[in-house]
């Protein structure tokens, strides 16, 4: 059973026992992620996130890691949208310990100054690397010009603001947004809910501070764009409006992209790189957020068969409006309950479903209940809803040598101003 508390200082904990373990995993989410940048800052929170393991509370940088590896702490943080977020695993008999150290960490940062070079330097890296991720970096323009500003961003924040950041600029984000109202802390594993939310009232005790959340600054750009490489390959991505996630609808859309593209006996695998050998790389995954859901589509080709790849991921999109097989169905069924039931007895899975179930419903959902709205849904019902869907109109982003339609404007590098 799956239990929500509010602390003492107004944190949401959310906490699922799970007796088969012999670990627990955390995720914590704050109101800091690089939404509430300054339109000209971004990449603060990107500096931000390396900084926060260099020292917190009583030790140093040094001394703050080795403690977490004595008691054999994977950690890991980051942020994303709104929110920071610090994960964390480890063997159940070292939970007090690492929730001391980890509340050091988001409570009690040092952001010592000789440390900051340093932090600059990986974030520049990080930057850098993106030319070698070039789905991952076409998926990222998708976003930018899909998504409405400020929730366009990307993690990785701008060269020249990683640059000038300061040790007070970081301060001051940090004091802003590390607060326990809308954040959200969630424990899954071999864990008992009345101890740890006894433990975290005493280790919280004094942290207070609220912060309203980011609202729209400018509207999606969308339309088609393309970034001039010098290549052999076309990175194709595209986006496209879904049901949010507290819309019924939600789970059809995520049988019908697994459908489409969620596998290699998906529609898109099968038709562009099967049958017409388009591509050497076609997927399309559905996220369901609470303001906003989204289908991201890739394919990664050449640029002599790009035009033709778009356009048919475009006839396949369209085709899902005349339903699918029975057979599909089954295959696409069995894929989600797999993989439903492998998240479920995963401790880091379910610490980052419950946060991201209550920051998105409003509420949390166990593995059983998960199963059981997809048991809920028949062929006959998937058909009806992509009968009455309304058609996609995917914003569309290329990377390669040249664009492969007039209507593709130049995009902007990533993360250069």
């Amino acid at each position: 059973m799956i239990e929500t508390r509010t602390l003492n200082c107004g944190l949401t904990l959310l906490v699922e026992p799970i007796s088969s373990v012999a670990s627990c995993s955390i995720h914590w989410l704050v109101p800091a992620g690089n939404a509430y940048e300054n339109s000209d800052r971004i990449g603060v929170s990107t500096v931000l996130s390396e900084m926060l393991f260099r020292g917190a509370g009583s030790r140093d940088s040094r001394k703050l890691s080795n403690d977490m590896d004595k008691i054999g702490l994977e950690r890991d943080g980051g942020v994303s949208g709104p929110h920071a977020w610090l994960m964390g695993s480890v063997l159940a008999q070292y939970l007090d310990p690492a929730l001391e150290l980890l509340t050091d960490v988001i409570c009690a940062p040092s952001l010592p100054s000789e440390a900051l070079p340093a932090c600059k330097s990986l974030s520049q890296q990080a930057i850098e690397s993106l030319a070698d991720e070039p789905q991952q970096e076409v998926m990222l323009h998708v976003r930018r010009r899909h998504r409405a500003e400020p929730f366009n961003r990307s993690g990785y924040g701008y060269t020249d603001v990683i640059d000038s950041v300061s040790t007070e600029e970081l301060t001051e984000f940090w004091k802003a947004g590390f607060v326990p109202e809308n954040s959200f802390l969630g424990l899954a594993g071999a864990v008992d809910a009345d101890s740890v939310a006894k433990r975290l009232d005493s280790l919280l005790a004094g942290w207070s501070g609220n912060r309203a959340e980011p609202e729209v600054l400018k509207p999606a750009i969308s339309g088609h764009g393309h970034l001039s490489r010098d290549s052999s390959q076309v990175h194709l991505g595209m986006g496209w409006n879904a049901p949010r996630a507290e819309e019924d609808d939600a789970i059809l859309e995520r049988i019908a992209t697994r459908i489409l593209g969620g596998s290699t006996s998906g529609r898109l695998f099968t038709e562009v790189r099967q049958r017409r050998s388009l591509c050497y790389s076609v997927s399309a995954v559905y996220r369901a957020r609470r303001d906003e859901g989204l289908v991201s589509l890739y394919a990664g080709t050449t640029p002599e068969r790009a035009a033709e790849t778009l356009e048919v991921c475009r006839q396949e999109i369209e085709r899902m409006s005349a339903g699918v097989e029975q057979e599909e169905f089954d295959r696409a069924m069995i894929g989600l309950r797999g993989g439903t039931v492998f998240n479920g007895e995963r401790t880091q899975a379910r610490a980052a479903a419950l946060v991201g179930d209550q920051y998105a419903l409003g509420r949390v959902r166990t593995m059983e209940e998960r199963l059981g709205e997809l048991d809920e849904i028949t062929l006959e019902g998937l058909n009806e809803y992509l009968a009455r869907r309304v058609s996609p109109v995917p914003t569309v982003v290329t990377v390669g040598p040249e664009p492969i339609g007039a209507d593709f404007e130049e995009e902007t590098p990533l993360c250069h101003p």
